[in-house]
């Protein structure tokens, strides 16, 4: 190994004291994360995704007496306004019916959310210098953050930090919300001045929080939602139980604008052509051509590429489509079962409670939210 120069070590030194606020953690994990439990998932055919978090005794109601195997719910006491929410009765009452639910909490790992009870006056772009920018598809509230900053790791890892409550509120295990975080280009930045690899630090961040969950409880489901590209790298799988990829056949806008149901391209050779545009709805098209980074401009076949791979390693896979229209719903389920995935449709805004799907036809939509 080179000897580094007294005047680079003194000139790093001085950087670091001048630079303030949180720093790049340095609590590395020395050992692997406890592994994951590839029949955790095993049972699981019919799942809810619903992250309202006014949810009403009557919507916890209906999802109990469903034949839902597995629902994923926000954390709401996370939120600034349901605080006393009674998060671990929820989950209990979900355990203790006929068919028992894994209750799975959502969390947003990779964005900070200014709605959160973490989220402090004065916080926005740059500070704290973790915070680094806007959301890219136009998510109010909702700030990509340098993830690997020790500030950001303890709301999570903290004696008393949000897995500990989650863990303590009965969750079966947690949905991981913006793992792609890596990708994001104001994220890169931060990664390029603090000198870390993002991808790699995503995959470490993943594992460390795997890592606190199961060795409190061990089989603890970790689900990573979108991302499908890691499906390359085996350390990544074998961390989480399951992939969950968002859009794989149709999908709405931000803020629930549009709700759903315009369609992605099939293939990669169908983007961006007359005749995919012109087949869109009026709201659809107006989205894909004010917007070139949706996911209105990726095929349908890139991510089934990655989903298959994953799938072939033996992962899990769910997929998550928006659309209200039931024959939408219906073509989304049927090509995603045709696949050996674990299908979901609604809302843009997962905001209501959806029935099981059979194997031929569509849900109705009843409780919380807008139905179709």
């Amino acid at each position: 190994m080179r000897a580094i120069p007294a005047t680079l070590i003194l000139v790093l030194a001085l950087l670091a004291a001048c630079s303030g606020g949180s720093s790049p953690s340095d609590d590395r994990t020395e050992t692997d994360p406890p592994p994951s439990n590839p029949g955790a998932l095993s049972s699981v055919s019919n799942w809810l995704y619903l992250i309202d978090v006014d949810l009403e005794p009557d919507v916890v109601d209906l999802i109990a007496a469903s034949a839902h195997d597995m629902v994923v719910l926000d954390f709401i006491t996370s939120d600034q306004s349901t605080p006393d929410y009674p998060m671990a009765d929820v989950v209990q009452q979900l355990h203790a019916v006929a068919n028992p639910k894994l209750v799975i909490a959502y969390i947003d790992i990779g964005e900070a959310e200014d709605y959160r009870t973490y989220w402090q006056n004065g916080w926005g772009i740059g500070n704290p210098e973790w915070i680094a920018g806007a959301d890219p598809d136009g998510w109010a509230g909702n700030f990509p953050v340098a993830f690997w900053h020790q500030d950001w790791r303890d709301i999570w890892l903290g004696t008393d930090g949000y897995l500990q409550q989650i863990v303590d509120a009965g969750f079966d295990g947690v949905y991981l919300d913006w793992i792609d975080a890596y990708s994001d280009e104001n994220v890169i930045l931060l990664a390029d001045a603090d000198g870390v690899e993002p991808e790699d630090e995503m995959v470490r961040w993943v594992g460390d929080i795997a890592g606190y969950t199961r060795s409190q409880r061990p089989g603890f489901v970790v689900i990573g939602q979108n991302a499908a590209e890691l499906a390359d790298r085996d350390d990544y799988l074998g961390i989480i139980d399951a992939i969950a990829q968002e859009h794989v056949w149709f999908d709405g806008g931000a803020n629930n604008d549009p709700p759903g149901d315009c369609p992605l391209p099939l293939s990669d050779d169908d983007i961006d052509t007359d005749g995919y545009l012109e087949a869109l709805s009026p709201l659809c098209r107006s989205y894909a051509e004010s917007d070139p980074d949706s996911s209105l401009h990726v095929s349908t076949e890139e991510y089934l590429t990655d989903l298959e791979l994953a799938a072939n390693k033996g992962e899990t896979i769910f997929t998550v489509d928006y659309a209200l229209d039931p024959d939408n719903i219906a073509r989304a389920y049927e090509a995603s079962r045709a696949h050996g995935f674990i299908p979901f449709a609604g809302s843009r805004a997962l905001d209501q409670f959806l029935d099981p799907v059979p194997l031929t036809g569509g849900p109705k939509a009843r409780g919380s939210g807008l139905g179709p």
